[in-house]
């Protein structure tokens, strides 16, 4: 059994239960708020201009706020007529600030918003729409909007009744600004406990009401249904609408009769699933604002403050046409953060000193940023520096940075939210930083589990004056927030367990700075390792190589990139432009001619051809045939008898090498052994006839190795054979001699794989740091994706062919040849390259 007090139409301030409580006591307040509903009467409905698609925000909602508010408050007869007044007056402020001038669209237009880091230039290239740009730029910050704008209002409407000293409008400023920031905000901003002339104010608790009024003023009058139709809002908008339809009953506030406990209740029909799940999610923001707020109350020292209101919203919404349950899909803490860290994504624990070295970078880089467009840096260059701290006598290994810090809102949004990478977001990628950091799967503080059981975060964001302090364990989902005031520098400490660190890495000092050298390369940010034991301190900087110092003689190829240096080592002087077959290199170059059945010296056979003439389908084809000879012929023999590898016993002996082509490449047969004097080269050519007239071994085999080389021809007599899929490799095929980096981290597992290479170009050696925002890691952050590496192969042999034919000095026939190479191979530039 319930009842509710009824909320009856609200025409006016005058019809709110607020004032007409002020009424009935005679309140000196009176005329200064019916001074402040005119003004505000006056500047609301220019909220429409820029927001006409969003729900109501004007008069109507905050006049509906003001009794919500009211209905909240347990025994409101108990509040002063000052916190009466000032929730009267926060009602009618607190979107204030989405009524922007001429001045204010401009100054955001310009990239010149001083109350947003958000550049409306980048967040109009997202929704191509000035409006909705304009709307998102002006959206998130209403609040700082809002309190800018009543403090630069007239003092008259604030100051208290009889005085020309005290005025409460910096108390009404905070409390609009409060209902668009964080709860912690709230508590760290507002004042809980304070007299004004002879009445009592508690900011805090007027700031709570106004929170999660704010929330219950969602029902069909505040969206007309003639006003939806008419303005046919698209995508959230339009959702945003429709969920009011859902939503029956105006009043929400009821009291239980048995309990006489107040509950907010909400009725109505649902026949769309997305819209209902939407609805849903609305009722977990309630409820958690109503946590919130319930659990602050009780820290009050007056039990006039306490909210005596049920936690959670009792959904009383009837669905049409499908069923939801009171089920969630739930992940179990200790079970996903297995899944996410260790050797199940990272392959080892040490990578974890990775993850957390790659966040400072990343961190300093966007201060260096931030710090080149702030006055305060004019004079006094920021220095950024990373250092990792060996503290054995504090038992501590500690990962500090001088880089931007977090705010309490990026650690709660992001940090702690597993998943949700601040990097990826609006929040960061309005502000249209140059700088694009490599965060981007919101998992890399649980990096920090790898290396230690126990872990502490203290961190202090630029611009704010608060440290921020957490504490938490693998162990456990709960964290300890804590908050200090205390004048330090931005930057953030990674505190983590000596011992568990330093078992990552055998426990040598050594091990540590050489992880360091071998996963980062120099980005100008200095990385210091500190050693403190036996009552010493030592500091080593650790020199990590740059770009362009890895290979002695290395080419640099950036000016064909975007976005990434590349320091590439080739030799090109051994490229073969190939006129005859004989500039191929063998022992015997010889010509199969299909008439005769018989073999010919190239230098015999008049007019002697040239090898484009044998081209077939942009390819030649010939066999190679080791010839053994008779001396060698025992030695062969003996080695194939125990190696039974035809190769590995021509290895352990000297032989020559016999290049027989056709001009019919079908005569050839696959690559295969010839062992029998019957059997054929090519053709009808036999191993016997091969024997007699070449001086192969009467005893021993051979091989037909059937070559085939893809060339580039043009107009002169000379063609170009080009490889396929070459990597760079060592002298054994498990060394690399590539390395990848992304935003100066390695990426261990990524290797080059040249599409096309020109034959005669040895590779030797490769490194590339991709510092744009177009490559990104996997989330184990060893490689890329596969059309990511694709394209960025390809990208690197057509600058290694570019490089050659622009500054390899080639005769003007060979020049063409690899201008030809690269409109076959290489014709377009991708994304990669400029």
């Amino acid at each position: 059994m319930h009842s509710n007090k009824g909320v009856f139409m609200i025409k006016t301030i005058k019809d709110t239960k607020a004032y007409v409580l002020l009424k009935s006591k005679d309140s000196p307040f009176i005329s200064q708020i019916e001074d402040l509903y005119e003004y505000a009467d006056k500047f609301l409905p220019q909220i429409n201009r820029l927001f006409s698609n969003y729900t109501g925000h004007g008069m109507a909602h905050s006049l509906n706020v003001t009794d919500y508010m009211f209905e909240i408050i347990d025994k409101p007869e108990l509040l002063s007529d000052l916190e009466i007044v000032t929730l009267i007056y926060s009602a009618l402020l607190h979107d204030i600030g989405m009524a922007v001038t001429e001045a204010e669209i401009d100054s955001i237009k310009n990239d010149d918003d001083v109350f947003s880091s958000r550049k409306y230039t980048v967040v109009l290239s997202k929704y191509q729409n000035e409006l909705v740009a304009l709307q998102e730029c002006i959206r998130p910050t209403h609040g700082k909007r809002s309190h800018s704008h009543i403090m630069n209002m007239d003092e008259k409407h604030f100051m208290l009744p009889g005085s020309t000293a005290v005025s409460f409008k910096e108390d009404v400023a905070k409390i609009c600004a409060a209902h668009n920031e964080s709860f912690e905000w709230l508590i760290s901003n507002m004042i809980l406990d304070q007299r004004k002339g002879e009445w009592a104010l508690n900011s805090q608790y007027i700031a709570m009401l106004l929170r999660i009024a704010d929330y219950l003023d969602i029902d069909e009058e505040r969206a007309p249904f003639y006003l939806y139709q008419f303005l046919n809002p698209k995508d959230y908008g339009d959702l945003e609408w429709q969920q009011h339809y859902v939503i029956e009953n105006k009043d929400k506030i009821y009291v239980d009769e048995k309990t006489g406990k107040k509950n907010i209740e909400i009725y109505g029909e649902s026949a769309n699933p997305e819209i209902h799940r939407k609805l849903l999610k609305y009722f977990d923001a309630v409820n958690g604002e109503l946590k919130n707020a319930i659990d602050y109350s009780e820290t009050f020292r007056d039990k006039k403050y306490l909210l005596s209101i049920g936690s959670s919203v009792h959904n009383k919404i009837r669905t049409k046409g499908f069923a939801f349950s009171d089920f969630k899909l739930a992940l179990d803490y200790k079970a996903v953060t297995n899944l996410l860290m260790g050797e199940n994504i990272y392959g080892d624990e040490k990578y974890g000193l990775r993850e957390l070295v790659q966040n400072s970078i990343d961190a300093c880089m966007i201060m260096a940023e931030e710090s080149k467009k702030n006055e305060e840096f004019k004079y006094s260059k920021y220095n950024p520096f990373i250092s990792i701290i060996l503290d054995k006598e504090r038992k501590q290994a500690i990962i500090f940075d001088n880089g931007k810090g977090m705010s309490i809102d990026i650690l709660k949004k992001y940090f702690l939210n597993v998943g949700v990478s601040y990097y990826v977001s609006d929040d960061y990628l309005f502000q249209g930083n140059n700088y694009s950091p490599i965060g981007n799967y919101g998992i890399g503080f649980l990096a920090c589990f790898m290396l230690s059981d126990t872990v502490s975060v203290v961190t202090k964001y630029y611009g704010e004056s608060q440290i921020n302090k957490i504490d938490f364990e693998k162990s456990s989902e709960y964290i300890c927030l804590t908050f200090e005031e205390k004048p330090r520098s931005q930057g953030t400490e990674i505190v983590l367990d000596y011992d568990k660190f330093m078992s990552a890495f055998s426990g040598k000092e050594s091990n540590v700075e050489e992880f360091i050298r071998q996963n980062f390369v120099d980005c100008s940010i200095p990385i210091s390792l500190v050693i403190c034991k036996e009552g010493s301190t030592t500091t080593k900087s650790i020199n990590l190589k740059k770009i362009g110092s890895f290979y002695p003689e290395s080419i640099r190829l950036d000016r064909y990139f975007d976005g990434i240096e590349v320091e590439a080592k080739f030799s090109y002087k051994g490229i073969q432009y190939l006129e005859f077959f004989s500039d191929i290199s063998c022992d015997e170059s010889l010509v199969y001619q299909e008439k005769t059945n018989a073999l010919f010296k190239e230098e015999e056979i008049h007019p002697r051809k040239l090898l484009k003439d044998f081209i077939d389908d942009g390819s030649i084809k010939y066999l190679r045939v080791p010839i053994i000879t008779p001396s060698e012929e025992d030695e062969f023999i003996k080695s194939y008898e125990v190696l039974d590898d035809f190769d590995e016993a021509l290895d352990k002996i000297n032989y020559e090498q016999a290049n027989i082509i056709a001009e019919d490449s079908s005569l050839y047969n696959e690559s295969q052994l010839i062992r029998y004097n019957y059997d054929y080269i090519v053709d009808f050519y036999s191993l016997s006839d091969f024997r007699s007239e070449v001086g192969h071994s009467q005893e021993a085999p051979t091989y037909t190795y059937l070559e085939k080389k893809k060339v580039i021809h043009g107009s002169g007599n000379k063609i170009l054979p080009y490889d396929i899929e070459k990597y760079f490799r060592g002298k054994y095929s498990f060394q690399w001699k590539d390395s990848l980096y992304i935003k100066n981290v390695l990426i261990s597992s990524a290797h080059i794989k040249i599409p096309f290479l020109a034959e005669g170009i040895e590779l030797k050696g490769l490194v590339i740091n991709a510092v744009g925002k177009k490559i990104v890691p996997n989330i184990s952050r060893n490689n890329i994706s596969e059309p990511q590496l694709q394209f960025l192969s390809y990208a690197i042999g057509r600058a290694i062919h570019l490089w050659i034919c622009d500054e390899g000095g080639l005769q003007v026939e060979n020049k063409q040849l690899m201008q030809g190479f690269l409109e076959k191979c290489y014709p377009d530039k991708n994304e990669y390259m400029k």
